[in-house]
């Protein structure tokens, strides 16, 4: 609750308000609190009220993730998040248009250009219709995801300058050939192969990113139906809270 983490509560209540308000169907939810403050618990179980909820000491993400999958029926689709996800109207009914219309494993929300960078291999070879390459995601959008890591976004845009964005078009719908492992949807079954236990309480995430590509299409929205917030809510990621009366 202090240094770094000084707004962190805030952060998380918007992530959590806004995956519920804008899901855009009825769904039930579970929280998985791995040791977090008596104060944001006593907030989730009191305040937000989910139909599933755990409290664990902290027994890193990729293990939260692998129990939370494991609990369920192979045909269950699952929308996991980070904590730090702002999400944006019927994020949920698009996700799964898409995993439908492409027949992917995974799909995600929030276009990232570096997401391109591994995992895609498989996805960019094997995904139905026609591959186009280029700089597709906008400057906008990059900025915010800069801003939102704590990276200069002057810098990020040298950093990402050689990098291209790989779209999709199969039937009049398009996607990016990635996914990320911040905020996705996914049939259990299709995905719970790439899950693994680890002794890391924050374990490297690319190889479960090569892991699921390796299953099937790893696949993200070309609209920004989810946005990384990061630990700092600034003065964009108010307004859109404010915006759409979500609780800060």
């Amino acid at each position: 609750m202090g240094g770094y983490h000084e707004r962190r509560m805030d952060v998380i209540k918007l992530c959590l308000t806004s995956m519920r308000k804008h899901a855009g169907i009825d769904c039930q939810f579970y929280v998985w609190d791995n040791g977090s403050c008596n104060e944001l618990r006593t907030w989730i179980t009191s305040k937000f009220r989910p139909d599933f909820f755990t409290a664990s000491p902290n027994i890193g993400k990729s293990n939260a993730r692998k129990a939370i999958f494991s609990s369920f029926a192979p045909d269950t689709i699952i929308a996991m998040s980070d904590d730090d996800i702002l999400f944006y109207p019927d994020w949920y009914k698009l996700q799964e248009k898409t995993r439908v219309h492409f027949g992917a494993v995974q799909v995600s929300g929030d276009p990232i250009r570096t997401s391109f960078r591994w995992g895609c291999e498989n996805t960019i070879k094997n995904a139905p219709g026609k591959i186009k390459s280029g700089k597709f995601i906008p400057d906008g959008w990059e900025h915010d995801f800069a801003i939102s890591i704590g990276r200069d976004p002057e810098w990020h845009k040298n950093y990402t300058a050689k990098d291209l964005d790989y779209r999709v078009t199969y039937k009049g719908v398009q996607a990016y050939c990635t996914g990320h492992h911040c905020q996705f949807i996914a049939r259990v079954g299709d995905i719970l192969p790439a899950m693994v236990w680890s002794d890391e309480a924050m374990a490297d995430e690319k190889p479960f990113d090569i892991a699921v590509d390796k299953l099937g299409l790893r696949l993200c929205t070309t609209g920004r139906l989810s946005r990384h917030i990061g630990n700092v809510i600034d003065a964009g990621i108010a307004s859109e809270a404010q915006k759409f009366n979500l609780e800060v």
